[in-house]
C-alpha cells in the first residue's frame, strides 16, 4: 500500500468521514434504511443463514443493516483500524481489521454474496482485477457479488470521484461489464443510485431527478443517436459467478 494511503486509511473517520458526514451512529444507519434495502438488499440471497462478506466496510453500517435483517452470517473487513474500532464501539459483529487483498488470497472460506460498497475505486487497474478474480474464486457457485463505484458518466459524478485523494479511477456499465466478465462473473446488470421515494421530501427529489435523467437522456441522444446511460453519481454493478 502507498505511503500516503495507508495514513489516510489510519486517519479516515478523525479527517474525512466525519468532515463529510458527521459523527456515525446506529440511528444514523437506521435511517438509511430505505435506500440500503433498495440499492443492494434486494440483490442478497433469499436464505438468511447465507454467508455475506462486505470488504472495505468501513465503520461497518452495512454489515448492522443486514445482521438486523436476518443475516447473522454478516462479516466485514477493512484496513482502517479506526474504522472497525468505531464500528466495534457501536456494538457491530463479525468485523475484521486487515487488508481485504490479503485476506481474500488467504481465504478457505466460501461465500454466498460479497459486498464492495465504495471500495474498487480505491485500488489500481490491476489490483481490481486481481481482487475481482480472487473474489470470483471465495464466492459459492451462484453466488452475488455487488459494487457500488464513482460512475464516470454520472452528471455529478467528479465530487464523488475526485472527493476523494485515495481514489484511483471512475467506471461506467461498460466497463464494470468488460472488468466482471473477464474475472469469472457472467449475468452482470448495473443500476443507479438515485433517490429513492419514502417520504415527501424524497420523494419530491425523485420526481425531479426523474426529470433531470429525461432531459439528459434527450440531449445524448441528440449527439449519439442513443438515449441509453446511467447518470447518477455512482452505479452499482451486480454479478454472478
Amino acid at each position: 500500500m502507498d505511503k500516503y494511503k495507508k495514513i489516510i486509511y489510519d486517519n479516515y473517520i478523525s479527517n474525512h468521514n466525519k468532515n463529510l458526514y458527521g459523527e456515525m451512529s446506529l440511528e444514523r444507519i437506521k435511517a438509511y434504511a430505505p435506500a440500503l434495502n433498495h440499492y443492494y438488499c434486494r440483490h442478497l440471497p433469499a436464505d438468511k443463514q447465507a454467508r455475506i462478506l462486505d470488504i472495505g466496510c468501513g465503520d461497518g453500517n452495512f454489515v448492522w443493516h443486514i445482521q438486523q435483517l436476518g443475516y447473522a452470517n454478516a462479516a466485514g473487513i477493512d484496513v482502517s483500524a479506526e474504522q472497525i474500532e468505531k464500528g466495534r464501539s457501536m456494538g457491530i459483529r463479525n468485523l475484521h481489521c486487515g487488508d481485504l487483498i490479503t485476506f481474500l488470497r488467504e481465504s478457505k472460506d466460501k461465500y454466498d454474496a460479497i459486498i464492495a460498497k465504495d471500495v474498487i475505486e480505491h485500488f489500481t487497474r490491476d489490483e481490481v482485477f486481481e481482487i475481482l478474480i480472487e473474489i470470483s474464486r471465495v464466492l459459492r457457485e451462484g453466488g452475488t457479488f455487488i459494487m457500488q463505484v464513482p460512475n464516470g458518466q454520472g452528471f455529478f459524478y467528479t465530487s464523488i470521484f475526485y472527493g476523494d485523494y485515495t481514489h484511483e479511477m471512475a467506471y461506467t456499465e461498460s466497463s464494470i461489464r468488460q472488468v466482471m466478465l473477464n474475472t469469472g462473473f457472467s449475468d452482470v446488470s448495473c443500476y443507479p443510485t438515485g433517490p429513492v421515494p419514502h417520504g415527501l421530501t424524497s420523494t419530491v427529489r425523485y420526481v425531479l431527478w426523474k426529470f433531470m435523467v429525461w432531459k439528459l437522456k434527450f440531449w445524448k441522444m441528440v449527439e449519439t443517436g442513443s438515449p441509453r446511460g446511467i447518470f447518477t453519481q455512482n452505479i452499482i454493478g451486480v454479478a454472478r459467478k
